[in-house]
């Protein structure tokens, strides 16, 4: 027995010692590029994203205080009636997201943006709404178009009317123009720019 374990002593002391490899890198299976190519057509917000801003235009109430303000002046149905036209999921009849917009989709958020126009005109051009609780129309009528229409351009889209197309201003004008013209009232001459600002492919795509 003690030659046995001598010998493998021996045998374990003579062979070489294997230095550890360098690491390597693994293969690459396959490389995924970005896509930077132009796209053939805009795509729709998400529509969490527009139901958020949208009920901040509301004047911040919640998604039930909304329906309550504009559904008894028949502006709006309920959110049930939307939800799922706008291709959010419902999990409680299993309808999964709606991976891509459709007409239907848009055509919903121009509905969500007229109510919202109309109720906020009824509103806010009321004699006893103070100015600083204006949901939409915070600005003085009088002061006359290209001060009102700088304020709604900068609440749908984001930036100054300045910085726009340059005859995006005066297009806006001559549907303002017409509208007052046959109804003579300028809350509804307001009430459909701001339904054509809200409906706007900058608003609604990206």
């Amino acid at each position: 027995m003690r030659r046995l374990v001598v010998f493998l002593a021996a045998c374990h002391a003579a062979s070489p010692a294997l230095a550890p490899t360098p690491p390597e890198p693994l293969p690459v299976a396959s490389t995924i590029a970005i896509d930077t190519t132009p796209k053939e057509r805009r795509r729709m917000l998400p529509p969490e994203v527009y139901l958020r801003a949208y009920l901040g235009w509301f004047g911040g109430l919640a998604p039930l205080d909304v329906q309550g303000r504009a559904k008894p002046k028949n502006l709006f149905d309920a959110w049930d009636d939307y939800l799922a036209a706008l291709g959010l999921p419902d999990y409680r009849i299993d309808v999964p997201r709606q991976g891509q917009s459709n007409t239907l989709m848009l055509a919903t958020l121009g509905r969500l943006g007229e109510a919202l126009c109309v109720r906020a005109s009824e509103h806010d051009f009321d004699k006893k709404t103070p100015k600083d609780q204006r949901v939409v129309f915070a600005f003085d009528v009088k002061a006359g178009f290209d001060d009102g229409f700088d304020v709604l351009h900068r609440t749908f889209l984001g930036y100054p009317a300045a910085l726009a197309p340059k005859d995006r201003q005066s297009r806006f004008s001559t549907l303002y123009q017409y509208v007052l013209g046959r109804h003579k009232k300028p809350e509804l001459a307001w009430a459909a720019v701001c339904t054509a600002l809200v409906q706007h492919p900058e608003a609604e795509l990206y």
